[in-house]
């Protein structure tokens, strides 16, 4: 298990994922790389953060066969009140535009502004 947040979610640094296999919590779970020993078969993984409440819930199906295990990437949302994302490859940050929005307007307001005083 591979879980990650993006650099401007930082303060997710302060809480660690919850896994669950099977409704099973995984012991020591935490951000980047997770090893869940399991045998072979068909597994129920839920990932959720603890912040507030439980936020980016994501689910999925993960069948593991002989050999070498099987990968997944999960990513929290950068808004409190979307799901995460859960796959076999890595994931991107649902809602990360609601977050990116809001400091793009604020860094156009200052420009404006800027171009404003050069043109008076």
């Amino acid at each position: 298990m591979d879980s990650s947040y993006p650099w401007i979610s930082f303060m997710l640094a302060l809480v660690k994922p919850k896994i669950f296999v099977n409704g099973q919590p995984v012991p020591d779970a935490r951000w980047g790389q997770t090893h869940v020993p399991v045998g072979p078969g068909q597994y129920h993984v839920r990932v959720v953060t603890p912040w507030l409440s439980e936020m980016g819930p994501a689910e999925i199906q993960v069948p593991v066969g002989h050999g070498p295990g099987s990968k997944v990437y999960y990513k929290p949302p950068a808004v409190i009140f979307l799901k995460g994302a859960i796959g076999p490859e890595p994931q991107k940050t649902p809602g990360l535009l609601f977050m990116v929005l809001p400091f793009a307007a604020l860094a156009l307001v200052f420009l404006l502004m800027f171009v404003l005083i050069l043109a008076g």
